[in-house]
């Protein structure tokens, strides 16, 4: 389990789009105050596969201290640069870095098969996962109608169905748009993420998408209200021939 959902390798490029995406909305703020109430007290969680550790962040404030773990070296040197206290950085594969006593929690957002976490967080938890899952079905920043494939909350739901474990959901929406400085950092945007492999987007379907953004530093944005599931389950339920 090393790359993300849609299998994208970080780079300086996504890097920097997504951390200006992070710093105007309230994205992994969302996402964390849903996973907070539910957290136990003083817990010591692990963000798995959390790139550039944006929702670790903003998980530190409702626990004791969160391990951010990733596969990707750039992304967790990106973190690394911006910890604050209470949240370390391990880059490695989560299936074979396992903690020295289980996690408290476990967080997969937006990352991992759904069969995969189940196994993992048997291993490495003793109480509650959280599982937080695209709530449609194409990638939005591709020409085309792109698939996620099973990487959606329906997948998701359909897994967990199959193997028999309980589970609540809660389903939300967070606002992620992408600002942007110029036009041609929009195109350079569209480039980077469109997933189809017969079409693209011309300038003047790229500008059609775009609104006017909130600051001269960045006069255009791509709205992105995105559609989640948080899924909770404790691990007691998971079977332990899921752990194998």
């Amino acid at each position: 389990m090393g790359k993300g959902e849609c299998g994208m390798q970080w780079t300086d490029k996504s890097i920097a789009f997504l951390r200006d995406a992070a710093a105007i909305n309230r994205y992994y703020e969302t996402i964390a105050e849903r996973i907070a109430p539910q957290l136990p007290e003083n817990a010591h969680i692990c963000d798995a596969g959390c790139g550039i550790g944006e929702l670790s962040l903003a998980l530190k404030p409702y626990c004791h201290h969160v391990t951010a773990v990733d596969a990707d070296a750039l992304a967790i040197k990106t973190l690394k640069a911006h910890l604050i206290e209470g949240v370390t950085a391990r880059c490695g594969d989560m299936e074979t870095l396992a903690p020295e006593k289980p996690y408290d929690a476990m967080v997969f957002c937006l990352f991992g098969r759904t069969q995969d976490t189940l196994r993992i967080a048997k291993k490495q938890c003793r109480g509650r996962i959280f599982l937080v899952k695209r709530d449609y079905s194409h990638h939005r920043f591709s020409a085309g109608q792109v698939s996620l494939g099973e990487y959606t909350a329906g997948s998701t739901e359909a897994v967990l169905h199959e193997k028999g474990v309980p589970y609540t959901v809660e389903r939300f929406t967070a606002e992620f748009g992408q600002p942007f400085r110029s036009l041609e950092a929009a195109e350079r945007f569209f480039a980077l993420y469109n997933r189809s492999r017969s079409e693209t987007l011309s300038k003047d379907e790229i500008k059609a998408r775009l609104t006017a953004g909130s600051s001269a530093e960045f006069p255009y944005y791509l709205p992105h209200k995105k559609a989640l599931c948080l899924f909770t389950i404790e691990t007691a339920a998971i079977s332990k021939e899921e752990a194998v």
